[in-house]
């Protein structure tokens, strides 16, 4: 999964109301060209695409600011056994942080060859993100 390219996604948790739209005709979108999806999944938005990829059999990378889990979680164990779905960690802590999700969300960005927002506040924590990411030479844009 990590060999081939890999499209970045992320959605804050406070995104305005066009957002989920427009994030999940996105996702329908990576689901028809077979793309896969590194995110860490967190907010609501970026579980709504989790569902939306793992429904249209999607490979997903998920990355997480804290240990791997011990047991997989239910709604992914599926998609896990048939080798669709790959946990990443860049931390050893057991509880999530601001810190670790700011750690995520970078790492999340370097393995990718393409990044893309939801619309987001530009007082969102993904705002420094975007900012540094759009002025590098990954691909970089806001859903809209």
């Amino acid at each position: 999964m990590l060999d081939g390219p890999l499209v970045a996604f992320f959605a804050s948790r406070t995104a305005p109301a066009e957002a989920l739209a427009l994030s999940q005709r996105w996702a329908h979108e990576m689901v028809e060209a077979n793309r896969v999806v590194v995110s860490g999944f967190h907010s609501p938005i970026e579980r709504a695409v989790l569902d939306i990829l793992l429904r249209g059999r999607c490979a997903v990378v998920v990355t997480l600011g804290r240990s791997l889990y011990r047991n997989i979680p239910a709604h992914l164990k599926q998609a896990y056994e048939e080798n669709r779905l790959l946990f990443l960690s860049f931390r050893g802590y057991e509880r999530p942080s601001f810190s670790s999700s700011q750690l995520r969300n970078w790492a999340t960005a370097r393995l990718a060859s393409e990044v893309v927002f939801a619309p987001f506040d530009e007082r969102s924590q993904l705002s420094t993100l975007h900012f540094t990411l759009r002025r590098g030479t990954t691909p970089c844009r806001i859903l809209a």
